[in-house]
């Protein structure tokens, strides 16, 4: 998650069919359903997602290991790794997009600047959609920590999990993480992550909005994908996993230890070097 001081505006935009190469669409119907599913299936839900994540986790890092003992051997430089990123862009109540795609451009930049650098990966936009259709009030406006997780459970997330790319049934490496822009997290967070329990992270669309110097924070989206790679808070402010950052005088710093530049590695949604 990300502490921050918060100053929430919203962009408005038309409803198009697609916005400067970016997908526009509206979000899939429930068909009659009730997107709540009951605890027991949500709770086996989200077990199962977490020890399929802790499973895969172990067995790349066993693989990166192997990978790093041998081209030390062999005297061979390691090639950078990819992770692969969407965007989700929700709706607001009387339908207009949250953010514009663009907007989002200068973060995603600065992210793959960060774990480039500190990481040897790189952090590849792959898609950027926006969900036309109005978002339920608990989505727009989600909590976080525990609370998002209990949601989580609940089913109060389905709105937008069902909008995420559909995971192959084999699938072992390299599945997109998805950021989803929302309109408010609760609290003094301005980002969450379930860590390995998803394959998705909450940012905040103040986060995005350059014109508002008090919101606006390029270390946030970075910080979030780090926490979907594992790793956990540090007190260190020059670090991009502190986490506290206050805009715009009080930014975290973005550095990475080399132990953390080991656990990315070895997370599952990393594509290992060809």
């Amino acid at each position: 998650m990300n502490h921050t001081d918060k100053n929430q505006t919203a962009q408005n935009q038309t409803n198009v069919t697609q916005v400067a190469g970016q997908h526009v669409r509206p979000a899939a119907t429930d068909d009659g359903v009730s997107t709540m599913t009951t605890i027991p299936t949500g709770v086996a839900r989200v077990f199962g997602a977490t020890a399929r994540g802790m499973v895969l986790d172990a067995a790349a890092g066993v693989c990166r290991g192997i990978e790093y003992v041998a081209d030390r051997k062999a005297g061979r430089s390691r090639a950078l790794s990819t992770l692969r990123v969407r965007a989700l862009i929700l709706s607001d109540d009387r339908g207009t997009p949250l953010a514009v795609p663009d907007q989002l451009s200068a973060a995603f930049d600065r992210a793959d600047r960060i774990f480039t650098d500190a990481a040897g990966l790189r952090v590849r936009l792959v898609g950027v959609d926006v969900v036309t259709e109005p978002a339920p009030v608990e989505v727009l406006d989600p909590r976080s920590n525990r609370r998002l997780l209990l949601d989580h459970i609940r089913g109060r997330t389905e709105f937008f999990r069902r909008e995420l790319a559909p995971r192959p049934l084999l699938s072992i490496v390299g599945d997109p993480v998805t950021v989803v822009v929302v309109r408010n997290i609760a609290g003094t967070v301005t980002g969450c992550s379930l860590g390995m329990t998803a394959d998705w992270v909450l940012a905040q669309a103040s986060l995005f909005e350059a014109a508002n110097p008090r919101g606006y924070d390029e270390t946030v989206l970075a910080h979030e994908l780090g926490h979907a790679l594992n790793l956990p808070h540090v007190r260190d402010q020059a670090n991009l996993m502190n986490p506290v950052s206050t805009p715009p005088n009080a930014v975290r710093g973005t550095s990475l230890r080399p132990w953390q530049a080991a656990i990315v590695a070895a997370n599952r949604h990393v594509i290992p070097p060809a």
